[in-house]
């Protein structure tokens, strides 16, 4: 897979960083440079869990190419389908906000909401190899998350409104395409 998808990975799993980190920092502000701290060690948590993933489905994998790329689909369309219906709760229930200003806090909420990234990683496994798409896939992981939670972070602290179902949905439609060009397109 291209660094270009891998890019549209990372947008389609930030966002919903984004989204928690804006609710965090909307009821516990923090200043701006432990906000840069919180969003690195939130990306390097998501990348660590799409790595481990990654690793799994290297181990899990057929090596059945109808198999595998169904396994994919599946996973990835599982977890489109997990972040498309929190986009339709109800305005008044806003996501849940934690105390991003303690860092054991913030190491358990970037593993909670992580997951997406280790069914993801699991996913993308049963399709490519570990050894050969590493860097391709850590490396905008870890920008586009650190730039997108930081915003969200910012965001929460300045309480600038943000269309939250707007956001999700572009996600999911990112996620979806990735996971159809990924299952029946690929070389």
């Amino acid at each position: 897979m291209s660094v270009l998808e891998y890019i549209i990975l990372a947008f389609a799993l930030s966002v919903p960083v984004m989204l928690s980190m804006r609710a965090c920092a909307l009821q516990n502000p923090v200043r701006l440079t432990h906000g840069l701290a919180v969003s690195l060690l939130i990306a390097v948590v998501h990348t660590l869990l799409l790595l481990a993933g990654l690793y799994m489905g290297n181990l899990l994998r057929f090596n059945l190419p109808e198999y595998d790329s169904l396994i994919y689909l599946g996973l990835l369309v599982a977890v489109a389908l997990r972040m498309f219906f929190p986009a339709f709760r109800k305005k008044e229930k806003e996501l849940p906000a934690y105390d991003i200003s303690r860092w054991l806090t913030v190491l358990l909420l970037g593993l909670a909401t992580g997951t997406n990234a280790l069914f993801v990683g699991l996913g993308l496994g049963f399709r490519v190899e570990l050894s050969t798409d590493i860097w391709r896939a850590a490396i905008p992981m870890v920008v586009v998350l650190f730039l997108l939670s930081y915003l969200g972070i910012m965001l929460g602290r300045t309480r600038r409104p943000v269309r939250a179902r707007r956001w999700q949905l572009i996600a999911v439609l990112f996620l979806l395409v990735f996971a159809i060009k990924g299952a029946f397109f690929a070389s």
